[in-house]
């Protein structure tokens, strides 16, 4: 049994390496989805007019995506036998606007991310100055090792937000902005690639 897990690993690992970002004619990297049924594809909440797509939907791309750079550019290839021209139309809207919609939060965080870093920052710095202070004075030596500690914990999370998830954020919103520019594409699922699997090996 451990033999047969460690030849899978070897399979797999060596299909990894094989594997190669599959691109349309532009250049664009290929995120392909094959859709059953098409039922749940919008979500039942949207905001306005504007349709969004379900969360399933959302995940499902965005875990397709994983293996791109979030400045890479999109091309969503679809295959179904259920969806209509019409239909077509409304889920290319519904995705741009469920990418649009992100976009806009993402923008909001990153505001409220530099607010609150700049605010943490100085309530760090004023914490150090007190402590320093005290410790200068040789007066409250427990206070100023008290308000050392805290003004530190202060200014490493204004640190950890600005730099470190500030830098996240900046990912999602490029990721955002590559689906909002993504091309989407239809197509019979007669079209669609099987994906071989390695077999499993038998004891």
């Amino acid at each position: 049994m451990i033999e047969s897990i460690k030849e899978l690993k070897r399979q797999l690992d060596a299909r990894a390496k094989q594997d190669e970002i599959e691109r349309d004619d532009e250049g664009r990297a290929v995120i392909e989805m094959s859709v059953l049924k098409d039922e749940d594809f919008l979500s039942d909440f949207s905001s306005g007019k504007a349709p969004t797509v379900s969360g399933e939907v959302a995940e499902f791309l965005n875990e397709s995506a994983m293996a791109f750079l979030p400045k890479e550019q999109l091309h969503i290839k679809i295959y179904s036998d259920c969806i209509d021209s019409e239909e077509e139309k409304s889920y290319k809207t519904a995705l741009r606007e469920y990418y649009v919609r992100h976009y806009k939060r993402n923008r909001q965080e990153l505001r409220r991310n530099a607010i609150v870093s700049a605010i943490m920052f100085l309530i760090g710095i004023a914490a150090l100055s007190i402590g320093v202070t005290f410790t200068f004075f040789g007066r409250h030596e427990v206070w100023g090792e008290i308000l050392d500690i805290f003004a530190w914990v202060f200014i490493w999370e204004a640190v950890d937000l600005f730099f470190l998830e500030r830098s996240v954020l900046r990912m999602g919103r490029m990721r955002c902005l590559s689906f909002i520019a993504a091309k989407i594409s239809y197509y019979p699922r007669s079209q669609e690639k099987e994906e071989q699997l390695p077999e499993m090996i038998e004891e």
